[in-house]
């Protein structure tokens, strides 16, 4: 049997809008968001806060998801084995909350949550801080969305099967989230520091940062979560978030090559002389 077949889903591959949507640095302005409500989720919250090492080992653990996420979005045929490398390791992650409330990493709904907040934010960040995003545009990314669930072990019966039905599950999860340790560690906390640097310097560095970021989370936030995780919106909340958008929209005019990883772009280019990947329909910028 080939290999198209093995598979769930077709792999990504060049002109793809979720590979510029996940290449830009300037991505990076949701990504605390897209944590915020990835860990919300109360078992998410719960595992992470019991059985992560993030506090401990910030750095590699950043370093593991950023290739984790290059494998999901990047690796063509990979893509698949990265799924099964993360199924693998959540059958261990289990237990019970603060709350007396039964947790595992491998429960389908939590699993698909955390992918569904990639989308979420590939999108604001495409349509509100990006180049734009058309209505073509917009369902190939769905699409691409999609088939990096399927390829990294969602159930199918329960990704969302069009915009609209992502859209209403989108809402219908909202009223879960909770707020938690880990949702404030992430809004009030920066990392431990490095070994060569003083942890008090690290903190006076991070607090104008935490400060911005906590702005234009609060100021982007679907719904009451902004109050549910006791975040103000005030009229410098929304001058901070205007700015950043400013300042995003500015670095679009910086070349493209620049302003992209260059992990993602090595990935990209690996897996683009794969004979075997598909270019999609409409290329992105």
């Amino acid at each position: 049997m080939s290999g198209e077949l093995e598979l769930p889903a077709r792999p990504l591959g060049p002109g793809a809008v979720a590979w510029y949507a996940a290449s830009d640095v300037r991505a990076l302005l949701l990504a605390v968001r897209a944590l915020v409500l990835q860990v919300a989720h109360p078992m998410v919250g719960a595992a992470v806060g019991q059985q992560s090492v993030y506090k401990d080992d910030p750095y590699g653990r950043l370093w593991r998801t950023v290739m984790s996420v290059i494998r999901q979005v990047f690796g063509g045929y990979k893509s698949a084995e990265e799924g099964r490398r993360l199924l693998e390791l959540h059958k261990s992650i289990q237990g019970i909350d603060d709350q007396g409330r039964r947790y595992s990493a491998m429960n389908p709904g939590a699993y698909v949550w955390v992918h569904a907040t990639m989308f979420d934010a590939w999108r604001l960040f495409l349509r509100d801080y990006g180049p734009g995003l058309d209505a073509v545009q917009e369902t190939q990314l769905f699409d691409e969305w999609r088939r990096v669930g399927l390829l990294i072990g969602c159930q199918d019966r329960l990704l969302p099967a069009s915009i609209a039905e992502f859209d209403a599950y989108f809402d219908a999860m909202l009223p879960t989230l909770e707020d938690n340790d880990v949702v404030q560690d992430l809004l009030y906390n920066g990392p431990k520091a490095p070994f060569f640097l003083p942890q008090l310097v690290l903190d006076w560095l991070n607090r104008p940062l935490l400060r911005w970021q906590r702005s234009f989370v609060a100021e982007t936030l679907p719904g009451d979560l902004a109050d549910r995780f006791h975040l103000a919106r005030t009229p410098r909340t929304g001058l901070h978030a205007r700015r950043l958008g400013r300042f995003s929209h500015l670095l679009g005019h910086v070349p493209g090559f620049i302003r992209r990883s260059p992990l993602a772009l090595f990935a990209m280019w690996r897996t683009g002389r794969d004979p075997r990947i598909v270019h999609e329909p409409i290329r992105y910028p």
